[in-house]
């Protein structure tokens, strides 16, 4: 049998009103993993405390999603000014 770790994934009904059910779950998990990294005092960068994943980490995490829609729902959440993004490898 193979072995899974549960996640759960959530939206408030206000941000699927606002955007859609998809970019509400996506924006909770990135508000969730935001305020994780201001709690702990990592990845502050020009005045914000910030979050980062590949799109393909970001499928694995929401395995009902392809690399496409992940890449749709980003896009959107960033036109509509939810999510802003930055570039700040080394």
């Amino acid at each position: 049998m193979e072995s899974f770790v549960l996640m759960l994934h959530f939206f408030y009904f206000i941000l699927a009103k606002e955007y859609s059910i998809d970019e509400a779950v996506m924006l909770q998990n990135l508000y969730f993993w935001v305020k994780t990294n201001k709690a702990n005092e990592r990845n502050y960068h020009d005045g914000k405390y910030w979050t980062y994943n590949s799109i393909k980490a970001l499928s694995e995490l929401f395995p009902y999603w392809n690399e496409g829609q992940i890449r749709r729902i980003l896009d959107k959440l960033e036109g509509k000014g939810a999510i802003l993004s930055g570039n700040y490898n080394k």
